[in-house]
């Protein structure tokens, strides 16, 4: 019986870390589904970000500085159409006059920040030949639409494509404002992104917006009805996901916190079992133990201590924001091997405890058999999972078959000495 309910135990206790692996990685793809990444044919790339934010404006830089450099010249932006031409008009002047009068007709907006400002200025230094394409409704169609009109009066274009378009552009934002209906603007993004796309000739180009328009999960957003017209023209990646690729790849080498704390884990209560924790009999029964085994215990040892501190990928990808805590659903395998090591920190405190015997040293823990070898074999076998990293995940397996392999011989040892015992 007793057997019994520790097979149930087992189950439970491996069931329970196979399904948050597996629920974690199903999140985690549910998620990049939203991304919609480019091929060859992609001629069409947005980038969808939270607006606001440094980290992100950087990378949008870096990403049209490549798209610039392969002679793109045509950024879409989530702006009114008469916004993006008086970027353009001030991309040609040595002063700051117009994008400073534009920066101060949407204070109080998302775009009233400091990196959006520093973002207008890198493109204008290192991509001068920059041509802005404003796709959304008319906002501020009281303030810059109106000044936009009059500066096109003043330099006698009333009858021009300019002119017609900020007419229309503004009353679109009237009706906008009027009805508050974000399907209606969407429709109207949708139907100037493609009015814009033909103007600028099509061909390749590259747009930032921000990720509620560019998200694929949302069947009544931009990108949607886009991708209906254009297939597989057209990608949209989450600025964020870049983010998070930009961290840490798999085999970069640093130096990785998570390791050297999962170490000190390994190692304090193992120094504190090396002085004053040895089971009675231990000593006489470790000088049978397995060679080979002890070898691939020796070396995952060696591989394991090292590729934990060297690779930063291991550590959690999060990003800390002003309005909160930004991560991929994969941090839940990286908490999961979090806490099998607390798990194990109990076991040790549970052996401390006991009467410290060959049974207790080799005894299961919260359905974990042979806690003491199993845990933290377990945990860095999750940290490659995490971060991919196929060397620490040949590592734990190699540790795994030594150390967990090992125990399982002395448990083994010991059944038989209490089968004879009892005979």
């Amino acid at each position: 019986m007793r057997d019994k309910k520790a097979r149930i135990k087992t189950i439970l206790a491996f069931g329970t870390v196979l399904i948050v692996v597996m629920v974690a990685w199903l999140l985690n793809q549910f998620d990049c589904s939203r991304d919609v990444l480019p091929n060859e044919n992609t001629t069409i790339n947005l980038y969808g970000e939270m607006h606001g934010y440094k980290e992100f404006y950087d990378i949008e830089f870096q990403e049209w500085k490549k798209f610039y450099d392969e002679g793109c010249r045509n950024l879409f932006i989530e702006l009114p159409y008469f916004s993006a031409e008086f970027l353009n008009e001030w991309m040609k002047e040595d002063s700051d006059e117009l994008i400073d009068k534009f920066f101060e007709e949407i204070k109080g907006s998302a775009g009233d920040n400091e990196y959006f400002y520093e973002f207008f200025h890198e493109i204008k230094e290192y991509c001068p030949e920059t041509i802005f394409y404003g796709t959304d409704v008319g906002h501020l169609y009281n303030t810059t639409g109106v000044r936009y009109l009059r500066y096109l009066e003043e330099n006698g274009l009333t009858d021009s494509e300019k002119y017609s378009l900020a007419n229309e552009n503004i009353q679109q934002g009237i009706t906008y404002y009027e009805s508050n209906d974000s399907a209606r603007r969407e429709s109207y993004m949708v139907s100037n992104f493609i009015n814009a796309y033909e103007r600028c000739g099509g061909g390749k180009i590259m747009g930032i917006y921000g990720s509620y328009h560019t998200d694929f999960h949302n069947s009544d957003v931009m990108v949607v009805k886009l991708k209906e017209k254009y297939g597989d023209r057209m990608s949209a990646v989450r600025v964020k996901t870049i983010a998070f690729e930009q961290m840490d790849e798999p085999y970069d080498f640093g130096f990785c916190i998570t390791g050297v704390v999962f170490l000190l884990m390994l190692f304090v209560p193992n120094i504190m079992w090396t002085r004053k924790g040895k089971p009675i009999g231990y000593v006489e029964s470790a000088k049978k133990e397995n060679k080979v085994l002890l070898m691939f215990e020796r070396i995952g040892q060696v591989i394991v201590s090292t590729s934990l501190v060297i690779f930063p990928a291991l550590n959690p990808k999060v990003m800390v924001l002003d309005d909160g805590l930004y991560f991929e659903w994969k941090i839940i395998i990286w908490m999961m091997a979090l806490t099998l090591m607390i798990l194990y920190e109990c076991y040790w405190m549970k052996y401390f405890k006991s009467s410290k015997t060959m049974k207790d040293y080799y005894s299961s823990f919260m359905g974990f058999p042979l806690a003491g070898a199993t845990l933290p074999v377990m945990a860095v076998l999750l940290l490659g999972i995490y971060s991919e990293n196929v060397i620490v995940i040949c590592s734990a397996i190699i540790l795994g078959i030594g150390h967990i392999g090992i125990h399982y011989m002395h448990k083994k040892e010991i059944k038989r000495n209490m089968d004879k015992f009892m005979i």
